[in-house]
């Protein structure tokens, strides 16, 4: 049986975000906003939540979670449903990321990372699905260069985001044909999380010129350009499911 593709018509799409307080979720928000998207904006940080929806065009709610919490995602999924009158779709930002040597890994580290980065997404993904069906539509997950390959105090982050591209290729054949399902997996970007770690070093200054000399293209990536991406996956890629996009200057390359 001959299936066609079907692309999301962008404008009027609803479309779920966490992590949208700053950083790719911000970013995210910001692009698919400007398209003429509807977006329900997901996060810990209430006040840093209303303020990305200050300075977005259309329509937007602001739903508090802490996608760790599994009740809290429930809750907050549905409720966004209920106020956008459905979902198109979903955009998996919201991680956490912190340098701990592996022999120092409490159980509550390790049970941090793992419960936000990946359970939240498995969670967020899960609730949104009966909508999805219903609508057609697509999840996208930020994952990272990180899930295909180690670095030095991020054990448990490494773990955590290898995790979320096998949670993104078994959704992705368990829901097709009817709901697509990517992740990309960027290398180091240039956000709030990422400036945090470099000026708890010695030398920021330095921090940062060498973490710019581990990507191939010399720089870290911007939250827009992860941004556009995302939007690739979600509305362009009608062809793509189970894919885990490498958006990494070159880091898994080298």
């Amino acid at each position: 049986m001959h299936r066609r593709s079907t692309k999301i018509r962008i404008e009027g799409a609803r479309v779920l975000i966490t992590g949208a307080s700053s950083g790719v979720g911000e970013a995210t928000a910001s692009l698919f906003s400007s398209r003429g998207a509807s977006v329900a904006l997901l996060g810990r940080r209430t006040s840093e939540l209303e303020r990305v929806r200050s300075l977005l065009d259309g329509t937007s709610i602001v739903m508090p979670v802490d996608v760790a919490d599994e009740e809290s995602v429930i809750d907050a999924v549905h409720g966004a449903a209920r106020q956008l009158g459905g979902i198109d779709i979903v955009i998996n930002a919201a991680g956490v990321a912190a340098s701990v040597e592996a022999e120092h890994i409490t159980g509550d580290v390790w049970r941090m990372m793992i419960d936000t980065n990946l359970s939240g997404t498995f969670y967020v993904s899960r609730e949104s699905i009966p909508y999805l069906r219903e609508t057609g539509g697509c999840i996208v997950n930020v994952a990272s260069d990180l899930a295909g390959m180690g670095a030095p105090g991020l054990v448990h982050y490494s773990a955590s985001k290898a995790g979320v591209v096998g949670l993104t290729r078994g959704l992705a054949v368990e829901l097709a044909p009817r709901i697509r399902v990517n992740a990309v997996c960027p290398g180091p970007i240039d956000t709030p999380m990422m400036q945090q770690g470099l000026r708890a070093t010695d030398d920021p200054g330095r921090a940062r010129r060498v973490k710019e000399l581990s990507v191939p293209l010399g720089r870290l990536a911007t939250p827009e350009e992860v941004a556009k991406s995302i939007y690739f996956l979600a509305v362009e890629g009608t062809f793509a499911t189970g894919a885990a996009l490498q958006m990494d200057g070159g880091t898994t390359a080298a």
